[in-house]
């Protein structure tokens, strides 16, 4: 059973959002693409596991995606986690291309490309940190001793695994995603005395769904960017130019020459991702470059909750109850 699903992570949302609005030639321009191109591939190979761990019987696996739990002041990130009644496992997964020498004696991962020779820091310590916390984050809410086993997954098939001396160590902590349900399999065997009883496994269920808290990613505070920084106006849904001109009731871009209805709708969604998640009619106005009184006929129109009177009314931009009204409406 997956109790909480993979999503897209927002960080990839906002930074996609960041990169329509940045200038070609701004100086961040390529330090933000390299950061996003890091983070899809991160989630492509989370959401690689997928495949694999639907084989598993969804009765006797609870299996989480993307936890994040609070310990004393601090957070901890899981990729994936599997409770069972006897063991809970943590999966770290990592999508690395290239030669990959794990150096356990020096606590690093080597990444070797054609291009370049990268350190990384090791993920066998990274995720057995992690079980670390969730041993004491389980024992503070009271729940059984249960044991916590760790595994790194390397998805892609490119990439090569290299073994320093230390073979034993690391073939005991490091898979293939392609053997992943043999090695769940085996700990099953492992493990197999009652330590959760199915109420106290509902219990760590809610307790885990109930703990988690998103994480707060903030793009232009994250690279130091003004407002200024960024291009205002409606994207093409087409070639994402910026801005759309506005005429007889449509948006046309006067790059490829597309034309849109609702194209602003796709604009307000980045401002949520960029700034906040709510907006004013003059603000609008002004990050869509129209004229007030446009701005506040298309606010109205949308299915979205407003707070406050005249002026001061600010118009919610919930980006799941525009994202659905896009897709009901079969919006260009």
């Amino acid at each position: 059973m997956i109790a909480k699903p993979r999503k897209i992570p927002v960080h990839i949302d906002k930074l996609e959002a960041l990169l329509r609005r940045i200038p070609a030639h701004h100086p961040k321009k390529p330090h933000i693409e390299a950061d996003l191109a890091k983070r899809k591939a991160g989630y492509k190979g989370e959401s690689a596991l997928d495949y694999h761990l639907s084989f598993l019987p969804p009765k006797e696996y609870i299996i989480f995606h993307d936890l994040r739990l609070q310990r004393g002041e601090y957070f901890f990130q899981i990729d994936t986690l599997i409770l069972t009644p006897t063991y809970i496992l943590i999966i770290e997964v990592k999508h690395l291309y290239g030669t990959l020498s794990f150096e356990p004696e020096f606590q690093q991962l080597i990444r070797t490309t054609p291009d370049a020779e990268d350190t990384f820091p090791d993920p066998i310590i990274q995720v057995q940190k992690q079980a670390s916390q969730l041993r004491q984050f389980l024992k503070k809410h009271k729940v059984p001793d249960i044991p916590v086993e760790t595994l790194v997954v390397i998805t892609n098939s490119q990439s090569r695994i290299s073994l320093s001396d230390s073979t034993s160590y690391t073939r005991k902590h490091v898979i293939r995603d392609t053997v992943l349900v043999k090695r769940i399999e085996k700990l099953s065997v492992q493990y197999q005395t009652l330590i959760c009883e199915p109420k106290t496994v509902k219990k760590v269920v809610k307790l885990l769904i109930k703990s988690h808290t998103s994480s707060v990613f903030e793009p232009l505070l994250a690279y130091q960017l003004q407002r200024s920084d960024l291009i205002k106006g409606v994207h093409c849904l087409k070639c994402s130019a910026l801005p759309m001109l506005r005429a007889n009731g449509k948006w046309n871009c006067q790059h490829c020459w597309f034309r849109s209805n609702n194209a602003h709708i796709n604009s307000l969604i980045d401002y949520s991702y960029l700034f906040e998640g709510n907006i004013t009619n003059r603000e609008a106005a002004e990050f869509l470059k129209i004229n007030p009184s446009i701005s506040k006929r298309l606010l109205t129109s949308l299915p979205i909750e407003r707070k406050g009177v005249t002026k001061a009314r600010r118009y919610q931009l919930d980006v799941t109850v525009l994202a659905d009204f896009i897709k009901k409406q079969g919006i260009e």
